[in-house]
């Protein structure tokens, strides 16, 4: 069993060499591969680093009032850009596909490339919108704490 897990630890290490632009992770994960880069920031309503707790998981003095609240507000947001994050998985695919072709249609990347980021202009504005219901759940205290958690350009470092 140890032996077949090394195995497919290995096999998608190999797999992962080769591939294209675009193939893997990008901003919050590393240093992004190219156009169409992979897990983007705060994906599905995360921390900004891919799957992560998100907003308000770590904010002191929550009641439980509020941590059901956040939690409802988190799923909605998770089960509405789930099919949306799968759409960007799919024109990521034939990004890289394009990338690979032996004659490169850089008209067609360019257009590739909107589809993408048009798709994930999408689950920005939802986590946006989440973000917001969150934060009216919140007291004003509780807020300057979820902005102070964020990453250095999202920190407010002045009062309320």
């Amino acid at each position: 069993m140890l032996a077949a897990g090394l195995l497919a630890v290995g096999s998608g290490a190999a797999q992962d060499q080769g591939r294209g632009p675009g193939y893997g992770p990008g901003p919050g994960f590393g240093p992004g591969q190219g156009p169409g880069q992979g897990y983007g920031p705060g994906m599905m309503g995360g921390s900004g680093r891919g799957y992560g707790p998100g907003p308000g998981a770590a904010i002191a003095g929550l009641t439980d009032d509020q941590r059901g609240k956040i939690a409802v507000i988190r799923e909605q947001n998770r089960s509405k850009n789930w099919g949306t994050m799968g759409q960007v998985q799919a024109e990521q695919f034939k990004l890289r596909q394009m990338y690979s072709a032996e004659k490169i249609d850089s008209a067609g990347i360019l257009k590739q490339q909107e589809k993408v980021d048009e798709l994930r202009r999408q689950m920005l504005k939802s986590r946006l919108e989440a973000r917001k219901e969150i934060e009216a759940v919140l007291t004003p205290e509780q807020r300057k704490q979820m902005r102070q958690m964020g990453p250095w350009w999202q920190r407010d470092e002045g009062s309320e």
